[in-house]
């Protein structure tokens, strides 16, 4: 069971690469989900080998858990998700009296996958408009049907070859199975609603946004008499067209007065996950709204319209403007040009890292990927990494298809900088001032 959620928590953070990916490419409702039953092939087949009850409950949490620590960009909700998905393939087992059969893997695995939907949309923000619920629930049935087949139909044949491998003995429930799986049902139950209306009430943002760092007029938006236009915009976000009415980020942080030399935009939510977003497209985006959800004393505020989804943040608490300090990559060709980690998001991972003034989790780029995007045509002998008192040297064989090596995006305070550093938090270079690829 441990082995199972192990593969699964981590397995599932990449598998969300891949789904946004091919969302990117086809365009449509529905491009992400076509991988969810992937991420309960784990919970389903340790629930075929044991047949116990309470394996699908105590899999998804301890998925949760794994998926939370590798950097899954959901934060604390992938928690819930995970615990959701295990106990509906806790319950669908047990409405079934010959487990072995084909039906059971398969309504766990459709139920599994397609409650990610429910449980995400609990804490979306909330559009303008319910047009949006159709579109939801295309999102369900793709959901459903990859469970169908990935989460049922795949768990299902690995049991059958397991087991006539002798690589696994399939479990038999014993007598009291079903009254100690409904016992565990009900109380993981209570525990999930619990877990819901807490984090809905502590990941509610603050009722006014603080806006300080590199400006002029540091205040807290909303202020009273002073609030911009409101707009309304029609927009995209996995694959659902809704509309969304609020106030541009543009207009928000124009009243802060940003310094001349600010260029990035950095916005943190209540449950500490942050984002960047560079004032080009702050400056070429006119979809960017601060949304406010709920009234009165209640009223917390959504980010919405960037161009990556990972920049849609609910429950915003500040928003701090910065500058960057230059990274500059030489080229072979001897051409050069300033590391913008704003273009490399869709290739980011997270991880804590142990800076000098403490761990901190940044989001980083393979460095291979760098390399190639600067070389053109020609293979690098080696790269140095340079700061302002040494410098560190690869092979590009040390480097190549590496994606352990990466730079790291560093806040401190107003500004930005750069470290040279593994996935598993080790420094090698900090702060990471130029690239020269030879």
């Amino acid at each position: 069971m441990a082995v199972l959620a192990a593969l699964g928590g981590v397995t599932s953070t990449y598998i969300n690469t891949l789904g946004d990916a091919v969302e990117a490419f086809l365009g449509s409702a529905g491009g992400s989900q076509w991988a969810a039953g992937l991420h309960v092939i784990w919970i389903v087949l340790a629930m075929g080998i044991t047949g116990k009850p309470g394996t699908g409950i105590f899999i998804g949490l301890l998925k949760g858990f794994i998926e939370l620590l590798s950097g899954n960009s959901h934060g604390i909700i992938i928690l819930l998700v995970d615990l959701v998905a295990g106990l509906l393939v806790d319950f669908s087992f047990l409405l079934f009296r010959n487990k072995r059969s084909l039906f059971p893997y398969l309504i766990a695995g459709g139920l599994a996958s397609g409650s990610n939907v429910i449980v995400f949309q609990i804490f979306a923000t909330v559009p303008s408009n319910i047009l949006a619920l159709s579109a939801i629930f295309i999102l369900l049935i793709v959901a459903c049907v990859s469970g169908l087949l990935f989460g049922g139909l795949i768990p299902k044949l690995l049991v059958n070859a397991l087991s006539k491998a002798n690589i696994v003995k399939i479990a038999k429930p014993g007598t009291n199975t079903g009254k100690m799986g409904w016992i565990v049902i009900i109380a993981t139950f209570i525990i999930a609603t619990l877990m819901t209306v807490y984090f809905k009430s502590a990941l509610k943002g603050a009722p006014a946004i603080q806006i300080n760092g590199a400006v002029q007029n540091p205040y807290k938006f909303p202020i009273q008499d002073t609030h911009p236009e409101m707009v309304t915009r029609k927009m995209e976000y996995k694959g659902v067209m809704t509309e969304y009415t609020g106030y541009l980020l543009k207009d928000a942080l124009n009243h802060a007065k940003p310094v001349e030399e600010a260029d990035t935009v950095l916005i943190t939510a209540s449950d500490g996950y942050s984002f960047m977003i560079s004032f080009e497209e702050l400056e070429s985006n006119p979809n960017i709204l601060v949304i406010p959800q709920g009234q009165a004393k209640n009223t917390s505020y959504d980010i919405v319209g960037p161009e990556s989804n990972k920049a849609w943040i609910r429950g915003i608490m500040n928003i701090t403007i910065i500058t960057s300090k230059s990274l500059v990559i030489t080229a072979p060709s001897g051409e050069f040009y300033n590391f913008d980690p704003d273009k490399w998001v869709s290739e980011m991972d997270s991880t804590q890292v142990n800076l000098p003034n403490g761990s901190q989790k940044l989001q980083g780029v393979p460095v291979w990927q760098i390399v190639e995007a600067s070389k053109r045509d020609e293979i690098p002998a080696e790269v140095k990494f340079t700061s302002s008192e040494e410098t560190v040297v690869y092979t590009w064989d040390d480097i190549n298809r590496n994606d352990n090596l990466r730079i790291f995006t560093v806040i401190e305070d107003q500004n930005l900088s750069f470290v040279l550093a593994n996935m598993s938090g080790e420094v090698y270079l900090f702060p990471v001032t130029k690239i020269e690829i030879d």
